[in-house]
């Protein structure tokens, strides 16, 4: 299969295979799909689909037809694969320590509160 690298945001590689009518596509967070039953002129609109990749692919490709996730040689897919430090794609969790602060709500929960109180008070 020949392998094309774009210039895309969201897509790294697209690649066709034209006796299997199988196309693959690498996105930039490493994740690769094979999409069955792609013609040669469907793959050939993708690869010069303008002015988004990403746009033709969300709107032809991913809805059209059914893909399978490919996974890095030996992997056993995620919960059961038992290799240590498996580096196939379905093992990169991203973890973060992060922590979102907790904003405190109650100045403006009580200026809220008491422009009702006043809103309601007045004379219609």
């Amino acid at each position: 299969m020949e392998r094309h690298q774009v210039k895309s945001s969201s897509i790294r590689t697209i690649g066709y295979d034209a006796e299997r009518q199988l196309l693959e596509v690498t996105f930039t967070s490493d994740a690769t799909y094979l999409y069955s039953g792609v013609s040669k002129q469907v793959a050939d609109a993708f690869l010069q689909a303008k002015p988004s990749l990403g746009h033709h692919f969300q709107a032809f490709i991913r809805p059209c037809f059914p893909c399978e996730r490919v996974h890095a040689e030996g992997c056993g897919k995620y919960l059961d694969c038992k290799i240590v430090n498996c580096e196939c794609f379905c093992h990169g969790k991203k973890v973060s320590d992060a922590k979102v602060p907790n904003p405190d709500l109650s100045k403006d929960l009580r200026r809220s509160i008491k422009a009702a109180k006043a809103k309601k008070r007045q004379p219609i």
